[in-house]
């Protein structure tokens, strides 16, 4: 079966098990819903599903595509396979700044996906900054344990701030392990603007993320920077992340599982990647906050609980087949 036609039979797949989840995750959860009074104007049905599960549902799906592309984007400019937001510290430094503007700034609500970047932005920085100091170790590792670095610096500065601002511990609890129980739409419409604008950004990218994927001196002797790549592809995956981050909160491992899910469906160019991405990652992020709905209602478990039970072991797998290799 050639690539080609690979995509395509991945492409329907994907898009239409998107399309059924998102039909489930509206019409299914702790209550049950009579189809017949959901648009009779008024209705407890018709509150639950447009004031409650809907604004739930494009959440999880914007942040889903948020944090695989994002993903997708740092492991290109890192050319790091085990790269991915939380894991270098975007989540943690955009969360840090998200919650300080909760504490200090509530007021200004509507900045949030700028305070969130800003942290996302500072924490990169960091990364890159100590593991540019740490040239005896490969730089594959080096990212990684830099991230890890960054990550306890930003996770203790948030422990902190709850611990000092008791206010902003319910928040905080929520947050940390992320989910969409209280998104609405007035909080989800100003990042989801900005991942969109993000996302179609970056595909007319989608050949220089070939090229990043080079060595240094392939891309140069195409008349490429290098580095101006690597600052590019990683000042939009900060922006699509912190944005997701403003409400979907501390939401791991996304980025980390489904480039590797999207590259095994259909090896190739990084604009089929990508595109796969797209539809895997809302996929994925709606199928946890679904069964976060339904496996303890009327209770709920957050969608970052499964996400970590999906997560964790396969990060586990991509350390053990990379020692290996």
């Amino acid at each position: 079966m050639s690539d080609r036609s690979r995509f395509i039979i991945a492409l329907v797949i994907l898009s239409a098990a998107l399309v059924t989840m998102t039909v489930v995750s509206l019409s299914l959860g702790s209550t049950r819903v009579d189809p017949s009074r959901v648009f009779l104007e008024g209705s407890v049905d018709a509150v639950i599903v447009f004031d409650i599960r809907l604004p739930r549902t494009l959440a999880a799906i914007v942040a889903g595509a948020a944090f695989s592309v994002a993903g997708l984007l740092i492991q290109t400019a890192s050319s790091n396979a085990l790269a991915s937001p939380n894991i270098i510290g975007v989540n943690s430094g955009a969360g840090f700044a998200v919650l300080v503007f909760l504490a200090f700034f509530p007021q200004l609500y509507h900045l949030l996906p700028l305070a969130a970047f800003l942290g996302a932005l500072v924490a990169v920085s960091l990364v890159f900054l100590i593991s540019s100091t740490t040239r005896r170790i490969p730089s594959t590792s080096s990212l990684i344990l830099s991230g890890i670095a960054v990550n306890a610096l930003f996770n203790a500065l948030i422990s902190t701030l709850a611990s000092l601002e008791p206010d902003v511990m319910g928040t905080y609890s929520a947050f940390s392990v992320g989910g969409f129980a209280s998104v609405g739409m007035d909080q989800l419409a100003p990042a989801a603007i900005l991942i969109v604008l993000s996302i179609a950004a970056v595909f007319p990218l989608s050949r220089i993320m070939d090229i990043a994927r080079l060595s240094d001196e392939i891309a140069s002797s195409l008349g490429y920077r290098p580095q101006r790549i690597r600052i590019l592809l990683m000042a939009l995956a900060c922006l699509m992340a912190a944005s997701a981050v403003s409400f979907a909160g501390l939401l791991g491992f996304v980025g980390l599982v489904v480039p590797h899910v999207a590259s095994f469906l259909c090896p190739g160019g990084s604009r089929r990647t990508l595109t796969l991405s797209l539809l895997a990652g809302p996929l994925l992020v709606l199928v946890a906050d679904f069964l976060g709905r339904m496996v303890m209602r009327p209770s709920e478990l957050p969608a970052g609980v499964f996400m970590a039970l999906v997560g964790v072991p396969f990060f586990i797998f991509l350390l053990t087949r990379r020692s290996r290799s």
